[in-house]
């Protein structure tokens, strides 16, 4: 199985899907209240990439796994079908899956179809006699903890010369000229901050493993302006990539609705 959801699968009518999807579940806010810039499904956009980042973290669940019961566990395969946990409940508090099929349609080259979304009395669902289990339950519980007395070693260098990381920086701020001792000023700030509010920080998933998110202020010392992705190391953290605060909620939510003010006031 590719761990990409549109090259493993052929995607009949996407949008609809989504918009099912989200009557399906349990309610929360899948757009962004000013989006950065315009996009194709934006009522639904959260959603959209939270479900490729979850199908690509079962998938990658499913490769690592070292029995076949543990691999059924991840993502479900079988010969002419296989399925997912989202990670998603219904309004009844059902676990919803994303269920597909083998691809027998010549003119398109995924290997399976993605039939839709459903909960386990779904007809879909009637041949999977072992369904999976809700994404990350493997993930241990300490992993999520942020240790604030721990220093963050920011990869200034990295960030500032690689095009990606600055073209996340809003264009005012690219322009100073002590960029990098506000980089790092930001980075310490939010740290501190943690020490008293440590639910500021908002863990996220990156391949396949725990991260953190802190906010970091450039313009205005009460209003963030990007994130920057941490990571546990021995005994300190190493900051080499920065988000927009919008990548950062996506990237959030595919462990949790993010709850911190700082992300949670960019949706509706």
């Amino acid at each position: 199985m590719d761990r990409d959801l549109f090259t493993a699968a052929y995607v009949p009518k996407w949008g609809e899907q989504l918009e099912s999807l989200a009557d399906l579940a349990m309610k929360e806010p899948w757009r962004f209240r000013n989006p950065a810039f315009p996009r194709k499904h934006a009522d639904y956009i959260i959603l959209e990439k939270y479900i490729n980042g979850i199908f690509t973290a079962q998938v990658m669940a499913y490769q690592r796994a070292i029995s076949q019961q543990e691999a059924d566990a991840r993502f479900f395969i079988r010969s002419g079908y296989a399925c997912f946990h989202t990670g998603l409940l219904t309004k009844r508090y059902k676990d919803i899956f994303g269920y597909l099929e083998r691809n027998r349609n010549d003119w398109a080259d995924q290997a399976y179809v993605l039939r839709g979304f459903v909960d386990d009395s779904h007809p879909f669902l009637k041949k999977v006699d072992l369904l999976p289990q809700k994404p990350l339950a493997d993930i241990r519980a300490e992993e999520f903890g942020f240790r604030p007395d721990w220093p963050i070693r920011v990869n200034v260098g990295h960030i500032l010369d690689d095009s990606a990381n600055l073209e996340r920086i809003p264009e005012p701020a690219r322009s100073f000229p002590n960029l990098p001792l506000l980089l790092q000023t930001g980075v310490e700030i939010a740290r501190k901050t943690a020490e008293f509010i440590p639910s500021m920080v908002v863990p996220q998933l990156y391949g396949g493993a725990i991260q953190h998110l802190l906010p970091i202020c450039l313009n205005d010392p009460n209003k963030p302006d990007l994130a920057m992705t941490i990571s546990r190391m021995e005994g300190f953290y190493a900051g080499n990539t920065c988000l927009t605060l919008e990548m950062a909620y996506s990237n959030a939510r595919l462990l949790a609705v993010p709850t911190a003010p700082w992300l949670a006031e960019l949706v509706e």
